[in-house]
């Protein structure tokens, strides 16, 4: 694999570090928040028959215990974010192309690929894969 400092793209691609950090920080944050709101709903529509169950309560609680290092993960991000000096900036065009998937390119990708894809992936909307 190319280093990304090996391959230049038009400057459309640099943008500030904390920028990019703050995408990151933020979506980081949303997926916590989502975990929680899962948690509870599988939590109050399952716990009477698995409540019982110590493999269930364990997985609920590592549900948890993820949301919650997600929670710090972004947080400690939203801090570094604060420090970078705003001088600084990184070529992002290449860690997005590596990315997967196509929500997740848009929300933390390279400045120039951003596009609104809020309304379409709302929490609430029912996608079959």
């Amino acid at each position: 694999m190319q280093s990304a400092q090996n391959v230049a793209y038009a400057t459309e691609f640099h943008e500030p570090l904390a920028v990019v950090i703050s995408r990151i920080e933020e979506e980081l944050g949303d997926i916590a928040r989502l975990i929680d709101y899962n948690q509870s709903v599988i939590a109050r529509l399952t716990w009477d028959a698995g409540g019982s169950d110590p493999s269930y309560v364990k997985a609920m609680q590592d549900a948890d215990l993820i949301s919650q290092k997600l929670a710090g993960i972004a947080e400690f991000l939203r801090n570094v974010a604060d420090a970078v000096p705003p001088d600084f900036h990184v070529e992002t065009h290449r860690a997005t192309g590596n990315l997967r998937l196509a929500e997740l390119m848009h929300k933390i990708g390279a400045k120039g690929r951003e596009m609104d894809y809020k309304a379409a992936f709302d929490a609430g909307d029912f996608d079959l894969f």
